[in-house]
């Protein structure tokens, strides 16, 4: 049943108590009666009067003391709903059986944002952690108001209050607030303090998952359901427009309800998936031939078209520090293109318009209000007139932030009438969307003195954002400048960001200076890292790794570091073997030593961890988008090599809290951004040859290696 958040507050029937939480530090709460609640234009950005619509999350008390979370926040598989039940039953005292953790929503959650990178965990959960705190606080006031009694002689406890001293509750939350909502300011980087317990609950999903009970868009049937899909164009979208089109046969195969263009496009409507890929293959398309080169000069494209977009960083006079050190490298490094390689593809299920005149998708999203956004604009209908349900996520990684799948199946669906399932071919995810992690062209020259102070640092990005070009090492002359080229293909927010790029060309870049100086690669990073917190996870990586121990022939051992999101330290060393007659480089081992501050879930955080190595891995070793100037040859996984269970080494993980900046600091993205600067240090230690380049393939390595 589709519901108003108006119906939703009705529904609790006078009997819940509503705290919304509004992540605004250093103010008081206010109380108002449910009524009072503006909910019918609850668009981001309106105004109201009583509370305001940039609250985040809601907690509500209801019968037989249940207590439900409703965030905007989605489950992205990285065990979000995990990390918000630990923190709320801890907070709240309550069992997993009392809590109901609802997500992406729209009817039902309010608008918080995306969820992407570490911010779910940073913000949300440490919001949440404050909220309970608030809460058995306001709670416990309400009790002594209620019952007559000083509230120094009451505690809360299993979300009631009781008599200090004494077994039993006097009073459940949710009787002592009927019809009423708090509007909680909330502090996102509160402190976790000494009251939380990690008890390492296992993931909340992980038994629904592995038994197929959690249900992902594609699980969806309804009544009358109908499939869509899109014809593949032949080149880059951006570079041609169909000329004509021949869709008689297609439309005359049984099962198939509509051919028809869409925008330009060609999308098929049928009554099984295997109808709409037999359609659409029968449809004879042409499209304008791409005006330009069909040869891709990544390199020198990049440059002869490139136009200064940003001074990124300024400080010093790099040049009177280049001229003034001891030793001056200057290098260029570059990254391939590579996908977001979702198990997942872009998926949605639409229904048209209905009797109340609402549509309802659902949607594999990253952030459903988004989604309803581009819904109710594409469509022009209003706000209210579109409820959006984000379904669990078969993998994002930033790609299904900007999934469009939700607009499509609800213009799909109206033009048929019926409900509709579109779910994208892998060959659409890689070809028609033709947006891919940028690969980049980095020059890079660093000036030492001869005891391996680093004095000066220029960096020239091309097709980068230059993240975390100056975060990790102490630099007192720094010119980073990003330039930007127009390109046939998107460029598109991936894990990691800019961040995986950029440390790869710098920490391949460290040991090669160290080198120069003829000084130990570990030793240098810790003569110049910018926070002392780096050296206990140098030191850590080093002593897991086994680092300056005997090593078999062609095996080597190197490092990379990163800061990250402003606080989070991170450093891993990785051991490589190198097959010199396949060309083959196996991780052997991996080390991840971590300051993320107090970890909320270890499990939680283990796992992310194991699974941005494994991206790093594949993004060092074999991602790797093929491409021309006029189409993308990639189509398939067996054309795209993501890492494998075979591909993955035993990794060993350390986490710190030396920083000492109190609050928690996630770790979503970090694992993947040192591991490509790690693996090709240790190539380098390994065989004495530097790849400039990634990945670093078995026929690039036996080229390399003569």
């Amino acid at each position: 049943m589709s519901m108003t958040r108006r119906q939703f507050l009705a529904s609790l029937g006078g009997t819940g108590l509503v705290y919304a939480l509004r992540f605004v530090p250093e103010a008081s709460a206010k109380t108002v009666s449910y009524g009072a609640i503006p909910v019918e234009n609850d668009t981001p950005g309106c105004t109201a009067e009583y509370i305001p619509v940039d609250y985040s999350e809601w907690i509500v008390f209801g019968p037989d003391n249940q207590v439900s979370v409703f965030t905007g926040r989605t489950e992205l598989g990285q065990g979000l709903k995990t990390v918000i039940t630990a923190i709320v039953t801890q907070g709240l005292d309550i069992t997993q059986d009392q809590l109901t953790v609802v997500q992406g929503d729209t009817d039902l959650c309010p608008d918080d944002g995306p969820t992407s990178g570490s911010a779910a965990t940073r913000h949300v959960g440490m919001g949440f952690w404050d909220a309970c705190q608030k809460i058995r606080g306001d709670v416990v006031r309400r009790a002594a108001d209620s019952l007559g009694i000083s509230s120094e002689h009451l505690e809360y406890r299993s979300g009631g209050v009781g008599r200090k001293g004494e077994a039993g509750t006097l009073a459940y939350a949710y009787e002592l607030g009927s019809g009423e909502a708090v509007i909680l300011d909330i502090n996102p980087k509160a402190i976790l303090n000494e009251q939380y317990v990690d008890i390492e609950i296992p993931n909340v999903n992980g038994e629904k998952i592995v038994s197929g009970e959690l249900k992902y868009v594609g699980d969806l049937q309804m009544p009358g359901l109908l499939y869509a899909g899109w014809l593949t164009q032949p080149y880059h979208p951006r570079l041609t427009r169909l000329q004509s089109v021949n869709m008689d046969n297609a439309r005359a195969l049984p099962g198939i309800k509509c051919v028809e263009v869409v925008d330009g496009r060609v999308a098929a409507i049928g009554q099984r998936c295997s109808d709409v890929v037999k359609a659409l293959n029968l449809v004879k398309a042409d499209w304008t031939l791409p005006k330009r080169s069909k040869e891709l000069r990544v390199e020198e494209e990049a440059r002869a078209g490139a136009q200064l977009e940003v001074v990124k960083e300024e400080k010093g006079n790099v040049e009177a520090g280049l001229a003034s050190s001891d030793i001056v490298l200057t290098e260029t490094y570059t990254t391939q293109y590579a996908a977001h390689a979702q198990i997942e593809t872009d998926a949605a299920v639409a229904t048209p318009i209905g009797p109340d005149g609402r549509i309802t998708v659902w949607v594999s999203s990253q952030y459903p209000y988004l989604d309803r956004e581009r819904v109710f604009k594409y469509l022009r209908m209003e706000p209210s007139d579109v409820h959006v349900i984000a379904m669990p996520v078969g993998g994002g990684f930033g790609g299904k932030i900007g999934n469009l799948s939700g607009r499509e199946a609800a213009k799909l669906a109206g033009m048929v009438n019926a409900p509709v399932k579109l779910i994208y071919s892998r060959r659409n995810q890689f070809q028609l969307i033709s947006f891919f992690k940028a690969a980049v062209v980095i020059d890079i020259t660093t000036g030492v003195s001869a005891d391996g102070r680093i004095i000066a640092r220029k960096i020239d990005s091309f097709q980068d954002e230059t993240d975390g070009t100056t975060e990790t090492y102490v630099i007192p002359n720094v010119l980073t400048r990003v330039y930007m080229a127009p390109w046939p293909f998107g460029r598109c927010a991936s894990r990691g960001t800019s961040y995986v790029q950029t440390c790869f060309a710098i920490e391949s870049h460290m040991d090669m200076v160290a080198h120069r100086l003829g000084m130990d690669p570990f030793e240098f990073r810790r003569k110049n890292v910018q926070y002392p917190a780096f050296l206990n996870l140098i030191d850590a990586c080093a002593e897991m790794i086994g680092y300056g121990g005997a090593l078999n022939t062609d095996e080597g051992i190197g490092m990379g570091l990163v800061r990250h999101g402003g606080a989070q330290l991170g450093v891993i060393a990785a051991k490589v073997a190198v097959d010199r007659n396949s060309g083959k480089i196996t991780v052997k081992h991996v080390c991840v030593a971590f300051d993320i501050g107090p970890v909320i879930s270890r499990r939680t955080a283990t796992v992310t961890i194991r699974g941005g190595v494994a991206w790093g891995i594949g993004y060092a070793l074999s991602e790797e988008i093929k491409l021309d100037g006029h189409h993308t040859e990639t189509g398939y996984f067996s054309q795209y090599k993501i890492a494998r269970f075979s591909d993955m080494p035993p990794i060993d993980i350390q986490f710190f809290d030396d920083h000492h900046i109190g609050s928690v600091r996630g770790c979503g993205e970090m694992p993947v951004i040192p591991t490509i600067g790690a693996i090709a240090n240790a190539v380098y230690n390994a065989v004495g040859v530097r790849f400039y380049s990634t990945p670093m393939t078995p026929d690039r390595v036996k080229q390399a290696l003569g």
